[in-house]
């Protein structure tokens, strides 16, 4: 456990895979060895502790059989898994190969890349009912007034009759699209613009 204790420290990581070959067989976290370590109260703590790291195996302090995630499957998922089993972090298993490692700081980054416009833009939150046509109408009045849109997110239990959609599209003069989605029966709950 002192070169998977060295690696965390020199990668600033907090768990590795435990691989056989290239087939995953467990993973061990910062908290696995802390769990194996003398406490700092005790006297003898920094013999005993360089001990410990020196003729410990990781194989009896790792997590065996750990929760994986596949590298075709959805971050909704991953995320699910992570907050299901209160864990950060998968890893990414194909035919029992290790393929990589997804974090929680992974899903936040693809959250904010999905959701943050790099340029000018504006957010909408819009009310819509639950019809089908409602959707498609909506998408068309962004499609005739040439908006760009850089991400939707749909909050589908937002209530019994409506769901509510959030749009992000470039470029700030959206007066005509207002007037054309209020047309549409589509409620603006919200405009946000994006400096």
């Amino acid at each position: 456990i002192a070169l998977a204790k060295k690696l965390m420290q020199d990668h600033r990581i907090r768990r590795l895979p435990v691989v056989d070959g290239e087939a995953l067989v467990g993973v061990v976290s910062a908290n696995d060895l802390k769990k194996v370590m003398p406490s700092i109260l005790d006297f003898q703590v920094d013999n005993e502790a360089q001990f410990i790291a020196d003729h410990t195996e990781v194989r009896t302090v790792m997590t065996s059989s750990p929760i994986t995630i596949g590298p075709d499957d959805t971050l909704v998922e991953a995320a699910r898994k992570m907050r299901r089993n209160n864990i950060d972090g998968l890893p990414v298993v194909e035919n029992r190969r290790l393929v990589g490692i997804l974090s929680i700081s992974d899903i936040l980054d693809a959250f904010l890349e999905t959701m943050v416009v790099d340029r000018t833009g504006t957010r909408l939150d819009l009310k819509i009912d639950r019809a089908p046509e409602t959707f498609y109408k909506m998408i068309k009045a962004f499609q005739r007034q040439q908006k760009e849109i850089v991400a939707i997110t749909q909050f589908h239990n937002f209530s019994k009759d409506q769901q509510m959609v959030s749009i992000q599209i470039r470029g700030e003069d959206n007066d005509e699209l207002i007037e054309m989605l209020w047309a549409s029966n589509v409620a603006i709950d919200r405009i946000t613009p994006i400096p």
